[in-house]
């Protein structure tokens, strides 16, 4: 095995992964591959003698860590089974499941996933007699995370049962041998201090540590590695402090400060040339981002070609902003013969995905929603989507238990184990074995309970009548299902003190109905029945690839887009309460700097074509309400832009005049409103 780093690596990456001794500050900007960097890297240190035992590769998804594992192993043409290249949480695993004895667990503990969490603070809840409704579980999940993981201290404020439940969870964790997510990073710290000779081992065993997306660290995560690497000195950090955008889960952009001030002796690499990006994207994101004052001084360049301006688009509102992204998607597709796949469509907001997802499925284009839930994955969706598939094919059983207690009508137990054994005596789908006890004389049946069942066997029959018959209109009836069933009462039931939380249910509600409303008024679905219409959801929920190979579109948030790539990227709803997001400058002002670094790593996710857009009016509730664009836009150079209005063409000159128009009209309805 021999490598010529100098052949291989431009001469900043052969700088880097020569360097295998002393502390190592990479600055590695987006697109600057770092990831082949840290590849040779590794591969140098085995070549020149460094045990694979004796090297730590940490980074932060299980997809990161293995594919670093398999390029090294690619290259390298060895198994390397004593390599660790891991995650932070599963190093940490891996430390506890050696050495938890020592904090007074069992070797064999569980892990707690999320719902465990919020299972156990039920259950202590419980025990303290407290009312369980009286506490918003993810607050309090989201509380003792940060107090756990020392980001923040109980307030001077916080009353006795949050500190109670706080210590009753602990107590109840280690009665159950079990640790939380937070306690992979924190048990171990905890080994390291009240341990000495388990830090010692574990020092004397990890001589050469590396830790790829440094920014994205956080304190505990950085007092992690930076005590294994105390005595050897031989930590190489790699990160990008202008694509740190996880402060809010704790990450810590100024680890980059602290390594600077604990390794004075380090010395400092920038990888700055690009080779993701045409050079008019690479523009713009380095204009950008200067804006942040705080910051390693870095500029993003290649030698690939300037590539072809930017295209802003301002469509009237959100529905036209989604009809535009799905036909020029479609328009690529079917003219240039390009791939789904190489579409990313990227929002600031869970919020914004639902009505492009909706429009993609209506035009049959496969999308993949990363990052945030789809919609059609939301429950209340899946419980009108349940209602349509049992009402188009009554023997679908699984379906029709979803829906059955939906609202509840009072089917106990009883009843569906009743109901499973008519089935399966009579070979027959559960909804025969209702209809038959529906009409049935058996005194078993209780009066009560047989008029329930038939109210749902009508219901449904009645349904199915309306929705196949030659004239209907889907969408109405389909409207009409959902008030008789009663189901906005069920959720105002389930959430009684959250009246928001209802409408935005009941919204997405709507948006369904109208999919459906749009999809039966489409001429080529004029012979279709609700059995296609269903086939459509399932196509583009279930299916992993469309019939011709080409892939999904990526629908994602800008964080889930982190370390992604797309020949083009749409970014939608690049408005001003988006991004910058209103909420989060609210919180503090100075948070405008992380939405500035959101906006770079968006930006720097295009290869070869970025589209934004910008609608000029957005729904809020029932209202359409004017929308001004980002002010991110105003920081980037106007001469990069190709600026497209519906109404009529603009020039590029046009596009700082037309967002100071946005603002006076704004500020003008703001000063009439007061």
């Amino acid at each position: 095995m021999h490598f010529n780093l100098e052949k291989e690596l431009n001469t900043e990456q052969c700088q880097a992964a020569s360097k295998l001794d002393g502390p190592l500050l990479v600055i590695a900007g987006a697109g600057s591959g770092k990831t082949r960097m840290l590849t040779y890297r590794i591969a140098h240190m085995l070549e020149s003698g460094i045990d694979e035992s004796n090297i730590l590769a940490l980074t932060f998804t299980n997809k990161a860590a293995k594919e670093m594992g398999e390029r090294i192993r690619s290259l390298t043409g060895k198994k390397l089974k004593k390599l660790t290249s891991t995650t932070f949480h599963s190093f940490g695993m891996g430390v506890l499941k050696q050495y938890i004895q020592h904090l007074g667990f069992k070797n064999n503990f569980t892990v707690y996933d999320t719902n465990d969490r919020m299972a156990l603070l039920k259950e202590v809840i419980l025990n303290l007699d407290y009312v369980v409704e009286s506490f918003d579980l993810y607050e309090l999940s989201a509380l003792f995370s940060d107090i756990k993981t020392k980001r923040k201290v109980f307030a001077p404020g916080a009353t006795d049962k949050i500190r109670n439940l706080y210590i009753e969870y602990e107590k109840h964790l280690k009665a159950y041998n079990a640790v939380d997510f937070d306690d992979l990073i924190m048990k171990p710290l905890e080994l390291y201090e009240k341990k000495p000779d388990i830090l010692e081992a574990l020092r004397n065993r990890y001589t050469h540590i590396l830790v790829d997306e440094f920014q994205d660290t956080s304190l505990a995560q950085y007092r992690m590695v930076e005590m294994l690497a105390q005595e050897s000195r031989n930590l190489c950090v790699v990160g990008d402090d202008d694509q740190s955008i996880y402060s809010w889960r704790g990450a810590n952009y100024e680890n980059l400060v602290m390594f600077e001030r604990d390794f004075p002796e380090h010395l400092e690499i920038k990888l700055e040339r690009n080779y993701r990006s045409s050079g008019t994207i690479l523009e713009a994101a380095n204009k950008l981002i200067v804006h942040n004052q705080a910051r390693k001084e870095k500029n993003l360049w290649t030698d690939s070609g300037k590539g072809s301006s930017i295209n802003l688009i301002h469509p009237s509102d959100d529905d036209d902003e989604a009809t535009v992204i799905a036909d020029r998607i479609t328009e690529a597709h079917k003219k240039e013969d390009r791939a789904f796949s190489d579409f990313g469509v990227l929002v600031r907001t869970n919020s914004l995905i639902a009505n492009l997802e909706t429009r993609f499925t209506e035009r049959g284009i496969p999308s993949q929603v990363t990052g945030g839930q789809s919609f059609f994955d939301r429950k209340e969706i899946r419980d009108i989507i349940s209602y349509l598939k049992v009402i188009a094919n009554q023997d679908d059983d699984i379906n029709l238990l979803r829906i059955i207690n939906t609202p509840r009508r009072g089917i106990g137990r009883t009843t569906l184990e009743k109901m499973r054994k008519v089935s399966e005596d009579h070979t027959f789908s559960l909804f025969d074995a209702l209809s038959l006890m529906a009409i049935a004389t058996d005194a078993q049946i209780r009066e009560g309970m047989q008029k329930a069942i038939k109210r749902f066997v009508l219901l449904i029959n009645e349904y199915h009548d309306q929705l196949f018959a030659t004239r209907a209109n889907k969408a109405m009836v389909l409207r009409a299902l959902i008030k008789e069933i009663g189901y906005k009462e069920l959720l105002e039931n389930e959430h009684p003190e959250n009246e928001g939380l209802v409408n935005f249910k009941m919204k997405g509600i709507d948006m369904l109905c109208n999919m459906l409303s749009r999809w039966e008024r489409n001429s080529e679905n004029s012979n279709a029945s609700l059995f296609d219409f269903l086939n459509r959801l399932s196509i583009n929920g279930k299916e992993k690839v469309d019939e011709d190979g080409s892939g999904k579109i990526a629908l994602m948030t800008i964080h889930a887009s982190k370390g992604l790539e797309f020949d083009t990227v749409f970014l939608a709803g690049v408005e001003d309460q988006f991004i910058p997001h209103a909420r989060a400058i609210e919180e503090d002002p100075k948070n405008i700097d992380e939405e500035r670094r959101l906006f770079y790593v968006a930006i720097t996710r295009a290869r070869r074509v970025l589209v934004i857009s910008s609608c000029e009016k957005r729904k809020r509730g029932h209202d359409l309400v004017t929308s001004l664009p980002s002010r991110f836009l105003e920081e980037m150079p106007k001469e990069l832009f190709d600026e497209e209005d519906p109404s009529r063409p603009l020039e590029a000159t046009e596009i700082s005049d037309k967002l100071r128009l946005f603002r006076e009209r704004l500020a003008a309805r703001a000063a009439a409103s007061c």
